[in-house]
């Protein structure tokens, strides 16, 4: 059966003047006449897109705002952009003139439309940080924005997390960085001079004691997709929007192998599939309801984003603290690191593109160290007559806790 999008209207005048503001972020309405042809409406204004999947991939090319653009206008223009689209063509967004008094969140609709969603393997969320993190800024005009208030919001943004502050900042940077660049905002960078938050990178993963609670957990769990979701989190290693976002024609059930198109670092990644893995995904391929997709949805993009709630749930009910659904990846991580798989593996394995990311499981690596370490102190053990007598004949008992 095909999937019908949500929020599906005849496009007409009236009917778009009559759709409400939202409270925040946006809402996407669907044209019945046209298809591909979206509307979305933001807090302060309506625009006219296009929504086509390409490469496997949403690209959302802006076609003009309304009313400037008529209905009719937007059908014209979609209709013609799609079949750009079809013959293969790059697309980019309807220019519009580049005014001296644009407001930061036309700002940032240009850089998301003309080059983030053409380059940035994130750009939906990336949109979605800068709605949420600057909304009250959207509708102020770009030019009148200091380094004065840049850094004063990074300070109120820092009380939300230090990490959340900082990537809030890199996403601000880059729209008027590009806004500079192609001349839609003439003043200085704000965003220059900024002093950023210190941080450290984060450690945590399911721990030895928190796996039986954890399994358990799973194992009880009534939200199957949710579930298996989890389940090939851990088993592959692989980013939570890349799971969220697997095709059955990925998936090679001969070789056991998935082949993940494009990641977050621009790369493709192929991902070797253990028995674990192949039991989960050959049991979803059993009782699929989607040809396409291995975890569908009914919304815009056609499978699950992002199963906030549900993972909240299960961290109430299995009384886990702390962990969030990205620790999942880390997880597989850090137990090749401490069964003394070198970094290069492990680094294949999550699909680094630097070493640097996989630095942090250098602090699980222990066995190699402590076993030089014993080895060096056999080697003092020779030489036990001029150490403290008896050092060498006592053992230290299994099972005696760290001393804190």
């Amino acid at each position: 059966m095909p999937r019908i999008a949500k929020n599906q209207i005849k496009f007409t005048k009236q009917e778009i003047e009559k759709l409400p503001p939202p409270s925040k972020g946006s809402v996407v309405y669907h044209d019945t006449v046209v298809k591909g042809l979206v509307l979305i409406v933001y807090t302060n204004s309506k625009t006219f897109h296009i929504y086509k999947f390409v490469g496997g991939k949403p690209i959302k090319p802006k076609l003009g705002s309304f009313p400037d653009m008529t209905v009719e206008q937007a059908r014209k223009e979609a209709q013609q952009m799609l079949g750009t689209i079809a013959s293969g063509a790059p697309v980019v967004s309807k220019r519009v003139s580049k005014a001296a008094g644009l407001d930061l969140g036309e700002l940032v609709e240009h850089y998301i439309d003309d080059y983030a969603q053409h380059h940035c393997t994130t750009w939906e969320e990336m949109r979605k940080n800068l709605q949420r993190c600057f909304d009250l800024w959207l509708s102020t005009p770009a030019a009148s924005i200091t380094r004065a208030d840049v850094q004063q919001h990074m300070n109120v943004l820092g009380k939300r997390g230090h990490h959340t502050a900082n990537r809030a900042y890199d996403d601000l940077r880059a729209v008027f960085s590009w806004s500079a660049k192609y001349g839609y905002h003439s003043g200085d960078n704000p965003c220059t001079g900024i002093t950023k938050f210190k941080t450290r990178s984060r450690e945590r993963f399911i721990r030895p004691d928190e796996f039986e609670k954890f399994l358990e957990g799973l194992k009880t769990e009534k939200n199957i997709p949710f579930r298996d979701y989890v389940y090939l989190s851990l088993f592959t290693g692989a980013r939570q929007g890349n799971v969220l976002a697997m095709r059955w024609d990925q998936i090679d059930f001969e070789l056991g192998l998935w082949h993940i198109p494009i990641t977050k670092n621009k790369e493709s990644q192929t991902v070797p599939l253990t028995d674990l893995a192949m039991q989960i995904l050959e049991d979803r391929h059993e009782h699929r309801k989607s040809d396409e997709w291995v975890f569908p949805s009914d919304g815009a993009s056609g499978h699950v984003v992002e199963p906030k709630n549900a993972w909240a749930k299960f961290l109430e009910r299995t009384k886990l603290e702390d962990l969030r659904m990205h620790d999942l990846r880390r997880t597989l991580g850090s137990y090749m690191a401490m069964n003394n798989q070198s970094l290069q593996i492990i680094g294949k394995v999550l699909g680094h593109k630097s070493p640097t990311a996989t630095q942090i499981y250098s602090r699980l690596a222990f066995d190699p160290l402590k076993h030089a370490m014993e080895a060096a102190q056999a080697s003092m053990a020779n030489s036990a007559e001029i150490l403290p007598t008896g050092l060498f004949k006592k053992k230290r008992k299994p099972g005696l806790k760290r001393v804190k």
